[in-house]
């Protein structure tokens, strides 16, 4: 009888990814995934280290989610790669922790644990990325998938663990990643997303030379080009991008690409030039806003959103009123808004003039309360417009079911038949802060 293993997740796109290949190669090594912690021989633990209540999350869930059964307890991501051995200290029950770059190696490491011949491992190499091409052929692929194209980070954030637990940038070879899309799409998939840290910061050997190109390596632009191009796909995005990489070529793709989303994730993080240079962010609120004006000017359909960070070190009151100010003005279709988490090893941990987190709730709130009502004006704008809907799972009620618009934006609707990965019209007839309501047309309306 196989070993089986369950696995939890954590953060963000990346570790969706990573855990599929995860999964892929647990599998592929014999292991057989369960859905119940509580009958599963095997407990794997992805997270992020981010924020502190990603990695604070996981401690509770093994005391929660441990059994009799339980034989073996790995904590994989990059709270792995910040926390090191100090993760054994805080849980006797870990048995592994690994690195994001050596998930591949995880199955040789439980049969060690389950063999008697270790005792706690732990592996954080970030070795130069040798789990591509080790996890292709998932077993599951859905009608959504995502693809890693780069890794890692240069800008060094003042904030951010990022080139700390994930490495320095590295982008993956185009063929590869054309390789990998074709064989998700042949098998299924309408609609994939390329991700990286900084994603548009891609910059990968081509797999060809095209005469005078005169270069033997693809941004991302050219990589969108090319995948856009498979026969099937669908609908083709792209996240997380710096505002310093948006290139003029970028944007004319986006113009001529049909199956690239009009959507773009940029991150700006503070309206406080004083903040920005803070966080090392490279750019100024007024080059940021330079950069979505052209995109606009390029592409009028184009729409944005954001992440904002509140109550960084030194940031003073009227720093965040910057900060309401340009969520307020650019109108972004959606936002996300943090408060400042402090982070061991990273520069603005170390920073004088820390805020209160008191404070920081309190600016927390003001900001989401801008951006739901700039939100809301951007959801009943939709009402009466026809929009292509990609549904991924059932809403609450009956025959009730939640998809995502070219925008990411939630929209439910209502049908007898299973829409589950399936793109079909859909009449938006109401709005709500969170998600737009409508009804699905079919060829006689």
């Amino acid at each position: 009888m196989c070993n089986t293993f369950y696995i939890e997740i954590y953060g963000c796109q990346m570790n969706v990814y990573d855990s599929k290949n995860i999964i892929s190669v647990m599998e592929r090594r014999g292991f057989e995934r369960t859905l119940d912690p509580k009958i599963a021989d095997i407990l794997i633990f992805y997270t992020c280290n981010i924020r502190e209540n990603a990695a604070r999350k996981v401690f509770s869930a093994i005391g929660m989610m441990k059994s009799s059964k339980t034989k073996v307890i790995a904590i994989g991501g990059c709270v792995a790669q910040a926390e090191k051995e100090e993760l054994f200290k805080k849980s006797k029950l870990i048995n592994i922790v690994f690195g994001p770059h050596v998930y591949h190696k995880l199955p040789d490491y439980v049969r060690q644990i389950l063999n008697g011949e270790q005792i706690k491992i732990i592996d954080i190499d970030l070795e130069k990325f040798s789990k591509f091409g080790k996890t292709l052929n998932q077993k599951n692929i859905s009608f959504s998938e995502f693809i890693t194209i780069q890794e890692g980070c240069d800008n060094f954030c003042s904030y951010c663990v990022v080139p700390y637990t994930r490495g320095r940038e590295y982008s993956r070879a185009a063929k590869d990643i054309i390789t990998d899309a074709k064989h998700l799409v042949a098998h299924g998939t309408k609609e994939i997303t390329l991700i990286g840290q900084n994603v548009n910061s891609y910059d990968g050997e081509a797999p060809y030379i095209s005469i005078g190109a005169g270069s033997n390596h693809w941004k991302l632009d050219r990589l969108l080009y090319e995948i856009a191009g498979i026969d099937g796909l669908k609908r083709l995005r792209y996240t997380t991008s710096h505002p310093k990489d948006i290139t003029i070529e970028l944007m004319r793709a986006h113009s001529q690409i049909s199956r690239l989303v009009p959507f773009a994730h940029i991150p700006i993080q503070s309206g406080s030039d004083k903040i920005l240079r803070l966080m090392n962010r490279g750019h100024t609120v007024t080059e940021y806003v330079a950069k979505l004006k052209m995109f606009k000017t390029i592409f009028p359909d184009m729409q944005f959103s954001s992440d904002f960070i509140v109550g960084f070190p030194n940031e003073t009151f009227s720093d965040f009123e910057d900060t309401v100010r340009i969520a307020d003005d650019v109108k972004y279709t959606i936002s996300y808004a943090f408060k400042y988490s402090r982070r061991k090893g990273t520069p603005a941990a170390q920073m004088d003039g820390q805020i209160p987190e008191s404070e920081k709730e309190k600016r927390l709130k003001i900001l989401q309360d801008t951006l739901i009502r700039c939100q809301i004006d951007r959801n009943n704008s939709l009402i009466g417009q026809t929009q292509t809907i990609l549904f991924d799972k059932h809403g609450k009620k009956p025959n009730q079911y939640i998809g995502k618009n070219v925008c990411m934006q939630s929209v439910i609707a209502e049908s007898d038949t299973n829409l589950i990965g399936e793109f079909r019209s859909v009449l938006i007839e109401s709005a709500g802060p969170n998600s737009v309501f409508g009804k699905v047309l079919y060829k006689d309306e």
